[in-house]
């Protein structure tokens, strides 16, 4: 049985959801003309069918009148019927796999996502420019290096200007022993990335010295950002930048399956815009941003609604425009636009240290009247 949740499809918890490659599915379950489509866009697999959006959404994607919406539903429907039955059997035959690293962001937040955000996933983080992006993730690695010295992680800068004073000043607050400084930092692996070429040949050295140990020490991988490297090969008249940005998200994601990774990508933002309808062209005026808790929320994450499906969640940041009289810092929250592994709509307020210490709340809203509450 399914059930329909802000039209969302939404699977029963108490019963086992497996995920497949659509292209494996038996035609009688899902049309292999429907797969080919929902492949074009960047749904690959059962899960990033039916959790990354509602079926609306991903109807309005497709081909014109190629297909009707009752039947859009109703593959859904038995899609999900045949994965709850195979997901029982498997259940039965496969224990669950181990998480073995997570990544702590704020304490509220962190609940709402099974402790963390958790390794063998590849996630996006999007905001405009100065939304606390970096310093969110350089907090967050830091923490987990310092709370764990056995691991290690690696961060791609594409633009330059990794914050290493930054990165020190963090350290030398938190942790107990100013000797401890030299050695954390050695476990920041920090490589640049300044094309699409260089950024293969960085997970291709990565991947080979994963492969040949048994246990590596790299948990987390951070690339800031990801847009400059695909934004130049995006265009509506040619499908060669899709592709690209395809190959690159699946080898990232075959890096974090594989290897039990946890992959975050950073991606900017651009404004949000009504798309066209019939007969009406696109608007140019923005619109609020339908995945936001927040109505005054008109800007959307850069490259595409296909490389958002390409990821496991989205995390999005913002400089809250309203401040109060006398106030010494900016308030700033981070909202889970989406996510196939935790709830959506969830946020959290924080502000930012003269030194880039994360100050958190431990308030965590979930709709857009609970800010004023």
């Amino acid at each position: 049985m399914h059930y329909q949740a802000r039209g969302y499809t939404v699977l029963p918890l108490a019963q086992s959801v497996i995920t497949m490659r659509l292209s494996n599915i038996p035609s009688s379950v899902l049309p292999n003309r429907l797969a080919t489509q929902l492949a074009s866009l960047g749904i690959l697999t059962s899960t990033e069918l039916l959790f990354s959006s509602s079926p609306l959404e991903i109807y309005a994607r497709l081909s014109p009148k190629s297909i009707s919406f009752t039947c859009f539903e109703d593959f859904i429907k038995a899609l999900g019927d045949y994965l709850v039955t195979s997901g029982q059997d498997a259940a039965e035959s496969a224990p669950e796999a181990p998480v073995d690293f997570k990544l702590e962001t704020f304490p509220a937040l962190d609940k709402q996502l099974g402790g963390g955000l958790p390794s063998a996933r590849v996630i996006e983080i999007s905001g405009d420019r100065g939304s606390g992006k970096s310093t969110l993730l350089l907090n967050s690695v830091l923490k987990s290096l310092v709370k764990d010295k056995e691991i290690e992680a690696l961060w791609i800068d594409t633009t330059g200007d990794f914050p290493i004073e930054r990165a020190v000043q963090i350290l030398e607050e938190t942790l107990s022993s100013i000797d401890e400084l030299g050695p954390t930092l050695e476990r920041l692996h920090v490589s640049t990335a300044i094309d699409i070429e260089s950024i293969h040949e960085i997970i291709r050295s990565l991947e080979a010295q994963l492969s040949e140990s048994h246990s590596s020490r790299i948990k987390c991988v951070v690339i800031d950002s990801i847009t400059p490297l695909l934004g130049v090969y995006l265009s509506a008249a040619s499908s060669q930048g899709h592709a690209i940005m395809a190959g690159l998200m699946h080898s990232l994601r075959h890096l974090a399956i594989r290897y039990s990774l946890l992959v975050l990508v950073v991606n900017n933002a651009t404004l949000m815009r009504a798309p066209p309808g019939l007969g009406r062209p696109a608007s140019r005026e923005p619109v609020s941003n339908p995945y936001s808790a927040f109505e005054s929320t008109i800007r959307k994450p850069a490259l595409g609604p296909s490389f958002t499906f390409m990821t496991d969640a989205t995390l999005w940041l913002f400089c809250w425009p309203e401040q109060t009289d006398g106030e010494a810092q900016s308030i700033y929250i981070v909202e889970v636009f989406r996510s196939k592994f935790s709830i959506s709509n969830a946020w959290n307020t924080f502000k930012i240290s003269p030194t880039g210490i994360l100050l958190s709340s431990d308030y965590l809203g979930y709709n857009r009247e609970d800010l004023h509450a």
